[in-house]
């Protein structure tokens, strides 16, 4: 086998192992249920490179049509009202949204994801996960 065609192999064996690398780095919160809203669900967070990261929330009952989200600094029992990262309205049970930070700094400070009753009705909170 010649040395060109040997280089070849190496670099396509190592780029095959490259894309083969760990899995990305992820974390999931249950939601608390909020004002009898009877919605409850869970916050998949998963780190997509370049200080990204995806927010995927699932709610159920899904029926629920559009439901804003954010993620507020604070916690659910202090949440501070102004949101720090505007999240998809949360429609037919999911919304997924990139966020431009990193997961480690979304999980190492003081936030929480926060889900609305209705663009109408924002003051109403339906549930929340403490990140």
């Amino acid at each position: 086998m010649s040395r060109a065609v040997r280089s070849v192999l190496v670099v396509s064996m190592l780029a095959i192992l490259g894309c083969q690398g760990q899995a990305a780095a992820s974390s999931v919160v249950q939601l608390q249920t909020l004002n009898a809203s009877g919605v409850a669900g869970s916050v998949t967070l998963l780190d997509v490179g370049n200080d990204r990261t995806q927010v995927e929330i699932k709610v159920e009952p899904a029926g629920n049509l559009d439901m804003p989200a954010h993620i507020h600094p604070g916690s659910c029992d202090s949440l501070i009202p102004q949101p720090k990262h505007p999240l998809q309205n949360v429609v037919n049970g999911t919304s997924t949204t990139i966020v431009r930070a990193p997961l480690a700094e979304l999980l190492g400070s003081d936030l929480a994801v926060n889900i609305h009753r209705s663009n109408d009705d924002l003051r109403t909170y339906t549930a929340c996960a403490d990140l």
